[in-house]
């Protein structure tokens, strides 16, 4: 597969799309490319010997979210993904992918295979760390919520049962990890902006 040309194709149908007013534009086409990225370094050290479905994966992750917003996008994108590569992949690999695209948010399965588990795994990393800070300060600027509404919503037990749950939904103990390693930055960041944000940091 030519990735480079697939990756301008990927720019093209998403760089200049909101998915929904809660996201800015083109948001999708950098959170794919970011989740191509993470899935591929995840796999040379989940599967360091493995290196065989890279290409599936790292397209699989660049379309994941193609039709993000027309849902259910999951099985859209499936199906869209067909047609926008049927000139740059073979039919086995389209297969693969539109696959990977479909099943990306479907967790739970433990028959998937590892290389599909592994997106499904970096798309999840990606939403949280320093992405759930923008993603939460985009949402509230559009809501017209106050630091303290976003604060608010940080310390709610939704919130922390939100993040228990996304975090069993994950394959990979290694993913486990580096969700808590995002988790523990998060946690840093929200102590630290309610100090400010409440005037208790001293000069």
């Amino acid at each position: 597969m030519d990735i480079e040309k697939i990756t301008k194709i990927a720019f093209k149908k998403m760089a200049k799309r909101k998915a929904h007013l809660e996201r800015e534009k083109g948001y999708i086409f950098y959170h794919c490319q970011r989740v191509a990225k993470l899935a591929i370094n995840l796999r040379k050290s989940i599967h360091p010997s493995d290196d065989s479905f890279d290409d599936i994966i790292y397209v699989g992750s660049l379309f994941h979210d193609v039709t993000k917003g027309i849902e259910p996008h999951n099985e859209s994108g499936s199906i869209l993904v067909k047609e926008i590569l049927k000139d740059y992949c073979s039919i086995e690999e389209i297969q693969m992918i539109s696959e990977i695209v479909r099943l990306h948010n479907q967790r739970g399965n433990d028959n998937l295979p590892y290389y599909l588990k592994i997106v499904q795994d970096a798309d999840v990393l990606d939403h949280f760390g320093s992405g759930e800070i923008w993603l939460k300060f985009f949402y509230s600027a559009h809501h017209e919520e106050n630091v303290f509404e976003a604060l608010e919503t940080w310390n709610s037990t939704w919130f922390k049962d939100y993040y228990k749950k996304t975090r069993d939904s994950l394959n990979f103990d290694l993913s486990k990890e580096i969700f808590d390693n995002k988790a523990d930055f998060h946690n840093k960041f929200v102590e630290r902006f309610a100090m400010e944000i409440n005037g208790e940091i001293s000069i």
